[in-house]
């Protein structure tokens, strides 16, 4: 008998196992009639993508969102249960092992109240152990506490921990492990992704008593959505799932998240989750210098804790600001966390703190556009020269961009899953679209800006682009090409591109090149391209570049 089959109640042992491969749209296929489940056949009166399949019930477990999440998380299908965010995943493995009145589970103290919370209401003993003082992970007091404990089901490990943002190494995990063989530990990574710290999700896949929980929530952004997952040895994800209520995940959720997760999504998450770690690190530095803060404790969330010397104070001071942060009394005395916002809610934060604002914030615009044909996410940062990471399917393509980018001077995240097994057409012209879109999100109101550009020689290949930010749309392209296509990319798509881009960006953009070489004529094209952005989107002052007052 397994260590999960030992551990569990009578009661969860007595229901009939989940199979959470079953997938009822494999075995009749999507257009089934479906008369099985006492569903309204109607779709609701909501209108738009919301209606979609909501009147009908989602995959217990969604078989397509099971496996995105696990290939992300490095493990197989079998390794994983999903689940309502990381919290219920906490709430079915307390459901699932403790005995009302009789069990106990173990946690570190200041933590995820959560844990504690769940154990009391499942009716099992809480035994804390409190962190060091520099809120640190003591594995041999940890063990220590509960060492005479005969019926300890579960231990809860935060790292990095909530709320303090301590990371724990995993030998330390690994330690509790092997010091209590026939308790089931929990590690729970919400946060990895803001830390430096390998998961250790493919170690729970191989052991009887690591389970590893990893959200949605944080990293991906969507805590409204609820997703989360369970991931330990595929015996103990089966007998936990038989505490899952039948449809765990609501439709709008699944969509979600299987949207999110998909590849023209990952770059971005990359680059913001880079930038949110770059601006913790910056605003721990800044808050050194306010007069209301005591300590600051940068670990490896989205967040810091600090400590302040008026509590009082400072939530007064917060709620004249508008501004919502979490006081943590029972973690240290004056323990604050503060979640890192954007530029402008961290620039309002430091202010309430007393801290001005160094640093003017980036200007930055971001784009999702999905069709039928094409699924893009862009992000560009004027203030930024790095990164420049693009990938649209088509290789040319994704070198005439980066060239774009690094002649302008800004740093640009682009990738686009479009239908390039029909042609290259629809990738090229919407990732234009979405660039142009996301040019002029971050160009804002167009204050302060240079407004125009100009021109650029290329060996044999003479260019020239002038551009006119002007809020105006308006495209001019002479060249001739004599090859139909430079790898994958359709030379004829080069005026089309440029049209797109001066619609969606506001811009009069005249290109004229002349040459005899086509691969040099096209690259000239885009160079002298980013070279004209450069002065035109450069930002000196705040005043308006138009005597019509608008732009």
């Amino acid at each position: 008998m397994s260590l999960a089959q030992r551990l569990a109640r009578p009661e969860i042992l007595s229901l009939p196992p989940v199979d959470l491969a079953a997938n009822a749209n494999e075995l009749f296929g999507p257009d089934a009639i479906k008369l099985d489940a006492n569903e309204n056949a109607y779709p609701p009166l909501v209108g738009g993508s919301l209606a979609e399949n909501v009147n009908r019930y989602p995959e217990p477990q969604p078989a397509r969102l099971r496996a995105t999440m696990a290939a992300i998380y490095g493990v197989d299908p079998a390794n994983l249960v999903v689940t309502r965010g990381a919290d219920d995943a906490i709430e079915i493995l307390i459901r699932t092992f403790c005995n009302p009145a009789k069990d106990a589970m173990s946690i570190c103290t200041p933590t995820f109240s959560a844990y504690a919370q769940f154990a009391r209401l499942q009716g099992a003993r809480v035994i804390e152990t409190r962190a060091t003082p520099e809120f640190d992970f003591d594995p041999q007091a940890f063990v220590a506490a509960v060492r005479g404990e005969a019926n300890l089901k579960l231990a809860f490990i935060c790292s990095p921990n909530n709320p303090t943002g301590n990371l724990v190494p995993a030998a330390d995990v690994l330690r509790v492990a092997d010091a209590l063989p026939d308790t089931i530990v929990v590690l729970d990574e919400a946060y990895i992704e803001f830390s430096e710290q390998e998961s250790m999700a493919a170690m729970a896949a191989t052991r009887d008593n690591l389970v590893v929980l990893r959200t949605l929530s944080k990293a991906y952004g969507l805590a409204g959505a609820r997703v989360g997952c369970a991931i330990g040895n595929p015996e103990l994800i089966a007998l936990i799932s038989r505490a899952l209520p039948p449809y765990p995940l609501p439709t709008l959720s699944i969509a979600a998240a299987m949207t999110t997760l998909s590849p023209s999504r990952r770059a971005v998450h990359a680059e913001r989750i880079a930038k949110i770690k770059a601006d913790r690190d910056a605003i721990a530095v800044r808050l050194q210098e306010s007069p209301v803060v005591r300590s600051v404790r940068n670990g490896g969330g989205n967040y810091l804790f600090l400590e302040v010397d008026d509590p009082a104070s400072l939530a007064a001071a917060m709620r004249a600001a508008g501004i919502r942060v979490r006081f943590r009394p029972n973690a240290a005395p004056g323990g604050v966390r503060l979640s890192v916002g954007t530029d402008a809610e961290n620039a309002a934060a430091l202010a309430a703190f007393g801290v001005a604002d160094a640093a003017p914030a980036h200007r930055r615009g971001e784009v999702v556009r999905d069709t039928k044909e094409t699924r893009i996410a862009v992000t560009i940062d004027l203030d930024a020269s790095a990164p420049r990471t693009i990938d649209t399917g088509v290789a040319f393509y994704d070198h005439m961009l980066d060239q774009v980018a690094a002649h302008a001077g800004f740093a640009m995240t682009l990738a686009c899953e479009g239908d390039l097994h029909i042609d290259a057409h629809h990738s090229i012209e919407d990732v234009a679209i979405a660039f142009g879109t996301a040019l002029s999100r971050a160009l804002a109101d167009r204050r302060g800006i240079g407004r125009f550009g100009f021109s650029l020689p290329m060996d044999e290949t003479e260019a020239h682009v002038l551009i006119d930010l002007s809020g105006r749309p308006y495209s001019v392209f002479e060249a001739s090409f004599e090859a139909s296509h430079i790898g994958e990319y359709p030379t004829e798509m080069t005026a089309h591109v440029f049209r797109s881009i001066a619609d969606a960006l506001g811009a009069a953009i005249h290109v004229r090149v002349a040459g005899d070489n086509d691969h040099h004529k096209t690259e000239a094209c885009f160079k002298a391209f980013g070279r004209a952005l450069r002065p035109a989107v450069a930002k000196a002052g705040d005043a308006l570049p138009s005597t019509k007052g608008v732009l």
